[in-house]
C-alpha cells in the first residue's frame, strides 16, 4: 500500500510541478500586437498608398499597422498619409532595392521616369 501511495504522489508532483511552469510562462509571455493592416477604398488622403503611373487616381491604399505584402508594378509615387510608413522596392529599371520610410504626412515621387516593384508595405 505504501507504495502505491508514494507512486501516487510523485506522480501528483510532477504533474504539479508542469502546470506551474506552463502557467508561468503564460504569464511571463509579452503580448504581441495584432497586424491587422489591410487594403482600403482610397477614400482619404490619411491612408498610406502607392501610385501607378504619373496622373490619375490609380492608387492602392492601406489602412492600420502591420506589413502587407505587395507586388505591385510601375509604382512612381508614394504617400504616408497619416502614418509613419516603410515602402520596400525595387527600380524595374535598373534592379536596385531600397527602403523608404516616410514619417506622418510625407511622399515620394520617383524621378527621371523611374518606375519601381512594390514588395512590402509597414505601417508603424
Amino acid at each position: 500500500m505504501k507504495n502505491l501511495f508514494s507512486g501516487v504522489r510523485g506522480s501528483l508532483k510532477k504533474l504539479f510541478v508542469v502546470v506551474v511552469a506552463a502557467a508561468g510562462m503564460t504569464v511571463a509571455a509579452p503580448a504581441v500586437p495584432a497586424f491587422a493592416i489591410n487594403a482600403v477604398s482610397c477614400t482619404s488622403d490619411e491612408f498610406a498608398w502607392i501610385r501607378f503611373g504619373d496622373t490619375g487616381d490609380n492608387r492602392w491604399c492601406y489602412a492600420n499597422s502591420g506589413v502587407a505584402y505587395v507586388e505591385g508594378y510601375g509604382v512612381r509615387s508614394f504617400h504616408s498619409g497619416n502614418n509613419k510608413v516603410t515602402f520596400d522596392y525595387t527600380i524595374i529599371e535598373n534592379g536596385y532595392r531600397h527602403s523608404l520610410i516616410l514619417d506622418k504626412g510625407q511622399e515620394h515621387t520617383l524621378t527621371f521616369g523611374l518606375r519601381a516593384i512594390v514588395h512590402t508595405i509597414q505601417i508603424w
